[in-house]
């Protein structure tokens, strides 16, 4: 618990900062002193004060500010470091969003930088995907508004401080690991901070004064007004202003059933086997096998589902199950074609011959350098045997043409040329269903 404590402890849900004057402060951070490190120096290039140096003096019980020993762990507070800040960066959006800084209104655009102050809110089938600088991504859905609290990096520790304040809706969050102990990343609602290191998880802000945490990959820490709970892979929980519910397992995966190869009828239709236990279920489409450009969702208690108005192309559909909770589970992702081609009375038949299929693979990578990128395909999920192994891509993206039917598992690595020195990053392996 005390693990738990110290991931939670940066910040209070909103509706408690609210009853408190002044808020809390930040937790404290761990420093290890370094050969020829004195307070006096420490308060001079790291603190906001170079006298608060005093403060860390007395909290460290430390007789002498000339005399620290290296390898020994200083105890300081957040609220006494000096703080740059950092940005984010847009990297997809689509439908109604609205993008406000001070309370103007900022146009949205991919590469938009995203800074501290800003408040994203989406309006029916409006997505906003952010990136930071770790190459962690907050997507928010439809109807889903959110303030960007706090993007800050700290000279004294290299953590980064990241807080998102999700005021209502939804949002969907893939947080890169991080070995930094001092770096924080927080998702809070009116009910509750979801505190991670490194995971896949989702966070909504209910219409009925409930919230959810629900854990796709990694452990989160989820904190109430009066409990926290760490919540495991494939677990979530409810949180209501009581308590933090106990950790329940999250609905299986469900499989499509018809629509995952071919539409080419006046709507763009997709059937699910029926999950047990699941009160609803939700389908979303986007660009890209990533789901990092989302551009269109809904919610039934039907396990038929259709979209109107797609046009022609090759896109990707999203399923989950939600239960009676509220909490939705893991989700499988598919790959259809859309090629309309409705025979209506009156109307001649109009026969189309060498149709191709094109499947757009999307990424982002943010920093510094130059990058060339390395995409596979595999048939299995060990990675083992690459039908596909494009090497030297400068673009963040791939189009394969006419995939057969079947399961494939795919990933980008990353090669970076920065301040001389080349780095590999190798993403993990992402699945396709093509087909039924």
């Amino acid at each position: 618990m005390k693990l738990l404590a110290l991931l939670l402890a940066l910040a209070l849900p909103s509706a408690a900062l609210a009853q408190q004057a002044p808020p809390p402060s930040s937790p404290d951070a761990r420093y290890v002193v370094r050969k020829g490190d004195t307070l006096y120096t420490l308060g001079t290039r790291y603190f906001a004060r170079p006298g608060d140096y005093r403060t860390v003096q007395r909290l460290n019980k430390i007789p002498d500010a000339r005399r620290l020993q290296p390898g020994s762990t200083l105890v300081v507070p957040y609220r006494l470091m000096r703080t740059n800040a950092i940005t984010a960066e847009l990297v997809a959006f689509s439908g109604a969003v609205r993008i406000e800084r001070n309370g103007q209104p900022v146009a949205p655009r991919v590469g938009l930088p995203i800074v501290e102050g800003m408040r994203l809110t989406t309006l029916a089938n409006g997505f906003v995907t952010i990136e930071l600088s770790d190459a962690s991504r907050i997507t928010l859905p439809s109807n889903s508004s959110g303030l960007v609290r706090r993007l800050r990096e700290v000279p004294m520790t290299g953590g980064l401080l990241r807080v998102f304040d999700l005021d209502q809706g939804r949002s969907s969050t893939s947080a890169t690991p991080s070995d930094n102990p001092n770096s924080r990343f927080l998702i809070r609602t009116p009910l509750s901070v979801s505190a991670v290191r490194g995971t896949e998880f989702r966070v909504a802000a209910l219409s009925d004064g409930q919230a959810t945490t629900e854990v796709l990959k990694g452990l989160v820490g989820v904190a109430g007004s009066k409990t926290e709970v760490a919540v495991a892979e494939t677990f979530g929980v409810s949180v209501t202003p009581a308590a933090v519910g106990d950790p329940t397992k999250l609905p299986p995966t469900p499989k499509l059933v018809r629509g995952g190869r071919d539409q080419e009828d006046a709507v763009v239709a997709f059937e699910v086997e029926p999950v047990a236990g699941a009160a609803a279920y939700r389908l979303q489409l986007a660009n890209d096998a990533g789901f990092i450009d989302i551009f269109n969702e809904t919610k039934t208690d039907k396990t038929a589902v259709t979209f109107d108005n797609i046009p022609d192309g090759a896109y990707f559909v999203r399923a989950t199950a939600i239960d009676a909770l509220g909490l939705e589970g893991l989700a499988s992702n598919y790959g259809f074609a859309r090629d309309l081609n409705v025979l209506e009375p009156g109307q001649a038949a109009v026969e189309r011959s060498g149709k191709v299929r094109k499947y757009l693979f999307k990424w982002t990578a943010t920093g510094q350098g130059a990058r060339t990128f390395r995409f596979q395909m595999f048939a299995d999920p060990q990675g083992r045997t690459a039908l596909v192994d494009q090497t030297g891509l400068e673009a963040p993206q791939l189009v394969l043409t006419d995939l057969p039917p079947g399961t494939y598992h795919w990933r980008v690595t990353a090669t970076r040329l920065a301040k001389g020195k080349i780095t590999e990053k190798v993403g993990g392996l992402q699945e396709l269903n093509v087909g039924q």
